[in-house]
């Protein structure tokens, strides 16, 4: 995938790499206004985007409030390289490098 385009309701996030800081772990989430797709080259919030991988939702999920995955649609995670991508978020949900987060998103078939 190299382009998305972003819907009416799309919400776009720059996700940053997990700091320990001894007693506890954080990571930061940051909205990022203004974006109307995101395409390999483009830069977005700090994060040079060299891939996107998309996947798709067959629920509704939310955790804490607020909902991150949408029944019927995708959502996608741009990061510096493929390599990055695939590697973004450990299985205990450590963020390993920044990324970028759009979702919900609808793709068109190819």
């Amino acid at each position: 995938m190299t382009s998305i385009a972003l819907d009416a309701d799309s919400k776009t996030r720059h996700v940053g790499k997990t700091k320990d800081y001894l007693i506890t772990q954080v990571s930061a989430f940051e909205a990022v206004n203004g974006v109307q797709s995101v395409s390999v080259g483009d830069d977005i919030a700090g994060v040079r985007v060299g891939a996107i991988r998309c996947s798709f939702h067959h629920r509704d999920a939310s955790y804490g409030g607020e909902q991150y995955m949408w029944r019927g649609r995708w959502a996608c995670l741009a990061g510096r390289s493929r390599e990055e991508v695939e590697t973004a978020v450990a299985e205990d949900g450590t963020k390993r490098f920044d990324y970028i987060h759009v979702a919900p998103v609808r793709l068109q078939e190819e």
